[in-house]
C-alpha cells in the first residue's frame, strides 16, 4: 500500500495508486457504505480493511484492462448502459410521482380528508347499536370488470355450480380466487359500503345478486355470522377515525376521477400478461 498522502483535486488521502487510477480513504468510505453488511464488517481489524481495499484495487486493475480493450465500445456494453440509463430516469420519475402523492396525502389528510373529533363521536353515536352488539360475517365473492361477465357468473351459479369453482375460473381478485372467493372475517366499517349492504343483508348460505362497487362487480355468498363482545369507545376512537378518513379519501377520489375524466379500455387490458411484464 503507498503511503496515505493528499494530492491536487483528490477525494481525501490516496490510500492506493494503481497505474494513473488512485483509491482515495473518501472513496474506501463511499463503496463501505454502499456494500452489504457482510463487507462492512471487514473494517472491524486491520486485516479486514486491507482485504476490502484489496477488493477495490482488483477491480481497478480489471477497469484498466477493459479501458485496453475497448470494451466500452462493444455494443452489447453500450445496450446495456443505455438500458442501466433509462431504468434509472425511470426510478428517479417513479421516486418523484410517489414523493409528490405522498406529499399531497399528508396536507390532505391534514385539512380536506381530516375527520374531527366531533365526527368521530357522531359516528359512533349513529352507530352504536353496531358497536355495542358488533357482528363478524364469514363470505365468499366473485370480482369481474363487467356486468356481463357477472350476469354469467351468476347464471353458472343459479344452475348449481359449486361457488368456489365458478370463483376459481372467472374472479379478478388474485387473492381470494386461489382459496375459491373465501375472505377474511369482517365486521361493519372494514370494507366498501356497498358490499357490507349487500353482505349484512343475507342469510347465512344464501346467494346476493349483482353488486357494483368501486372495484367492479361482485357476487357474494354469506358463509357464516358471529357475535362478538361489545368494544367501548375509548378502543374504537381512532379506528372509527381512520374510517372516517378513508370514506372521505374515496368520496374525493371519486369526485375528483368524474372532474377529471378517466375512461378505462377494458379490452385493452385484457391483452395485459403478467408473464410479459416480468420479462427483463
Amino acid at each position: 500500500m503507498v503511503p496515505a498522502c493528499r494530492q491536487a483535486g483528490s477525494k481525501g488521502p490516496v490510500v492506493a495508486q494503481i497505474g494513473d487510477n488512485q483509491i482515495t480513504l473518501d472513496d474506501l468510505k463511499d463503496r463501505l457504505r454502499e456494500a452489504p453488511t457482510a463487507y462492512q464488517q471487514y473494517v472491524a481489524s486491520p486485516e479486514g480493511r486491507r482485504q476490502f481495499l484489496n477488493l477495490l484495487i482488483r477491480e481497478k486493475v480489471l477497469l484498466a484492462e477493459a479501458k485496453r480493450l475497448g470494451i466500452s465500445h462493444d455494443p452489447s456494453y453500450k445496450i446495456a448502459v443505455d438500458k442501466f440509463k433509462e431504468d434509472a430516469r425511470r426510478r428517479q420519475q417513479e421516486y418523484e410521482d410517489t414523493l409528490q402523492v405522498e406529499s399531497a396525502l399528508r396536507r390532505l389528510r391534514s385539512t380536506d380528508l381530516a375527520a374531527t373529533d366531533t365526527d368521530v363521536e357522531k359516528y359512533y353515536s349513529d352507530h352504536r347499536a353496531e358497536y355495542e352488539k358488533p357482528v363478524e360475517i364469514v363470505a365468499s365473492h366473485i370480482l369481474v370488470s363487467t356486468e356481463a361477465d357477472a350476469q354469467t357468473a351468476l347464471s353458472r351459479l343459479k344452475s348449481g355450480e359449486a361457488f368456489d369453482k365458478v370463483a376459481r375460473e372467472m374472479s379478478k381478485d388474485p387473492a381470494t380466487a386461489v382459496r375459491g372467493g373465501k375472505l377474511a372475517p369482517f365486521r361493519r366499517g372494514t370494507l366498501v359500503p356497498e358490499f357490507e349492504e349487500a353482505a349484512f343483508a343475507l342469510k347465512n348460505g344464501e346467494l346476493s345478486g349483482i353488486v357494483k362497487t368501486q372495484f367492479g362487480f361482485h357476487i357474494i355468498k354469506k358463509l357464516a355470522e358471529k357475535q362478538l363482545p361489545a368494544r367501548p369507545y375509548a378502543e374504537l376512537k381512532d379506528e372509527i377515525r381512520q374510517k372516517l378518513e378513508r370514506d372521505k379519501f374515496n368520496q374525493w377520489v371519486t369526485a375528483k376521477q368524474a372532474l377529471i375524466g378517466v375512461k378505462v379500455d377494458d379490452q385493452a387490458m385484457s391483452q395485459l400478461s403478467l408473464e410479459e411484464s416480468t420479462k427483463p
